[in-house]
């Protein structure tokens, strides 16, 4: 250990003895407690640098101000003194080296793999080796959309095992396609358990691997004409080829990471997006915890972050130059046993990456609450404006929709106390007779809504129809038909003009309510009705759309039926081949360059 002098005289002196050698230097402070660890390829000239005229910065001085002492530990490479460096910054975290912690508060996903039929779950919290977890992700909504993909195309549960044990029928997720109900045994553990693998893959960015098994294995259905059994994969082809176009990063077919930072109102946070085969499997949020002396706040990250991680993909892609560029990486690849580059000058497929990890730190770091919407006293305003009999806990509301009597669709949304609860939104593509028919669609869609084979699910408590007094008391009819008398049913019509201060709402006791300006309820329901509208025409100008796409398939110039079921094969659905973009259309086996152009420009 060598002593600080206090004179410049000294300084001079102390300086002019210290070794020209790569090693690691310690100051002390007075307590004997290290204050800042570095490293240097030549100790003498490193130090040096921090005794200048001029030129240092305050956090600087303040060092060298709180400093008593330097101790020195010489190592025969720079390489071993990288690797001592974050050892030691590690154990005794000084404090004027930058130091991060994890941003907690990101959700995995949990496949609980410890259990014979394993349920796929958000999680945060502790993790054990029992489970098996994918993630973190940058927000709940990350979650909750994968979730829902992984419950629509592969059916794994998501119930407790409490719940699971004590079933005797299938739920509600069964019911909407979301659960292949094992609680009750209708699918086998084998059939489960290959599901679970199948999920585990894509949530492991193994996409390209499950589409192959999944096509194998509709191959091997449709040779023996189970027809429906084939169906069913041709289908979860076409869910993962919509979610790998919106989700895959194309050209990325080894395992990377790009890292960013981010500032904002003085906390600074580092993001980590994780690439693999070409698919984003998680982003990682890290806060810089204290301020330091170093020059670069990225170099200290990485130093921080991959020595003390059990793994460390080979590619590692950042926006700035680093200073021990080189160094960090012959460390980085002893330390992992394999070659681990840094990217400092991204292409233009990097750059796309760190774009999105960009706007993902950013998101992460603008401190925004958000305030969960409770109408419940507006519910409650609602029974008494209108002298409902029932408290008001579930809305549905119904309107229809159809392209000059054709395509017509039956829109249902819900509503709860939470306000609009769009996984529960539903829609019903009307027969041809009832097509163009808005009294006899409302009818059919009523009917197959509450028919009895769906009777046990959860009933609404107010029913909202879009339109008068003929298209409410059919309603009432065919509720009537089915002995359903336990919903208090409303319709709320256009004006004069069609101005919303002119609508009326109508009562199933014949009584006819004008919209009063400002009233908390009406406009609740003036909301809801507005939202069925578009969610009805929306969702109708879609299926509109598809019908005239497999006409415009057809039509396609060089699109011969053997091209058009390489298509459909690789795709799933016409809907699918429509959105795909030239390189997507030129993954297809038979789809050249040309063709691919051709095929987009007479489909956009």
């Amino acid at each position: 250990m060598q002593f600080i002098p206090s004179s410049r005289e000294g300084i001079t002196d102390f300086l002019r003895d210290l070794p020209a050698h790569p090693g690691i230097y310690q100051f002390i402070s007075k307590n004997g407690i290290p204050v800042y660890i570095g490293k240097a390829k030549n100790i003498k000239k490193r130090v040096s640098s921090y005794f200048r005229k001029t030129g240092n910065s305050e956090k600087v001085l303040s060092l060298i101000d709180e400093a008593n002492s330097i101790e020195l530990t010489l190592t025969s490479t720079e390489l071993e003194a990288l690797l001592l460096e974050q050892y030691l910054i590690k154990k005794t975290k000084p404090k004027y080296n930058v130091q991060f912690k994890d941003d907690k508060g990101y959700p995995s996903i949990k496949i609980e793999t410890s259990n014979p039929y394993p349920s796929a779950k958000s999680f945060l919290g502790k993790k054990t080796d029992k489970e098996t977890y994918f993630g973190p992700y940058p927000n709940s909504f990350a979650v909750k959309n994968t979730l829902s993909l992984i419950q629509k195309t592969f059916q794994l549960r998501n119930c407790s095992d409490s719940f699971f044990k004590n079933r005797t029928r299938p739920c509600l997720q069964h019911q909407i396609q979301r659960c292949s109900a094992p609680c009750v045994g209708l699918i086998s553990q084998k059939d489960y358990l290959e599901d679970v693998t199948a999920a585990s893959k894509l949530l492991e960015g193994k996409s390209e691997e499950l589409i192959f098994d999944l096509y194998t294995e509709m191959d091997a259905f449709s040779k023996n004409q189970s027809y429906e059994r084939a169906a069913v994969y041709r289908d979860k082809i076409s869910a993962l080829r919509d979610v790998q176009r919106s989700q895959s990063i194309s050209g990325f077919t080894k395992e990377r990471d790009a890292l960013t930072m981010s500032t904002l109102n003085g906390v600074t946070k580092i993001g980590i997006t994780h690439v693999n085969r070409g698919w984003i499997t998680g982003h990682e949020n890290f806060i810089q915890k204290s301020n330091g002396i170093e020059d670069s706040i990225m170099e200290a990250f990485i130093k921080r972050h991959y020595f003390s991680q059990p793994h460390c993909p080979q590619t590692l892609i950042i926006e700035e130059k680093i200073l021990d560029k080189l160094a960090i990486e012959r460390a980085l690849s002893e330390h992992h046993c394999k070659q681990i580059k840094i990217v400092t000058k991204p292409g233009k497929k990097d750059k796309g990456l760190l774009q999105i990890s960009k706007s993902n730190t950013i998101v992460a770091t603008q401190k925004t609450s958000k305030n969960l919407r409770d109408i419940s006293h507006v519910l409650s305003l609602l029974r008494d404006d209108l002298n409902l009999k029932k408290d008001i806990e579930l809305i549905e509301s119904y309107d229809i929709s159809h392209h000059s009597g054709s395509g017509a669709v039956g829109g249902c949304v819900v509503y709860t106390n939470e306000g609009s609860l769009k996984e529960k939104y539903r829609l019903f593509n009307i027969s041809k007779k009832n097509s163009g028919d808005d009294i006899a669609s409302m009818k059919e869609t009523i009917k197959r809504r509450f028919s009895s084979s769906k009777i046990n699910l959860i009933k609404p408590n107010l029913i909202l129809i879009d339109g008068g007094k003929v298209h409410l008391n059919s309603v009432k009819l065919a509720l009537r038909e089915m002995e359903i008398n336990d919903i208090e049913l409303l319709s709320i019509s256009k004006g004069a003009r069609r101005k919303s201060q002119m609508d009326s709402i109508h009562t199933a006791d014949g009584r006819v309510i004008r919209v009063l300006k400002g009233s908390l309820s009406h406009l609740l329901l003036q909301e809801i009705r507005d939202e069925t509208h578009r969610f009805a025409i929306s969702s109708q100008k879609k299926k509109q759309s598809k019908l005239s796409m497999s006409s415009k398939l057809d039509n396609i110039e060089g699109v011969g039926e053997s091209k058009k079921k390489l298509l459909l094969r690789y795709f799933g659905s016409v809907e699918q081949i429509q959105r795909a973009s030239i390189p997507d259309l030129r993954n297809v086996f038979g789809i050249g360059p040309k063709m691919s152009v051709l095929i987009y420009n007479q489909l956009n």
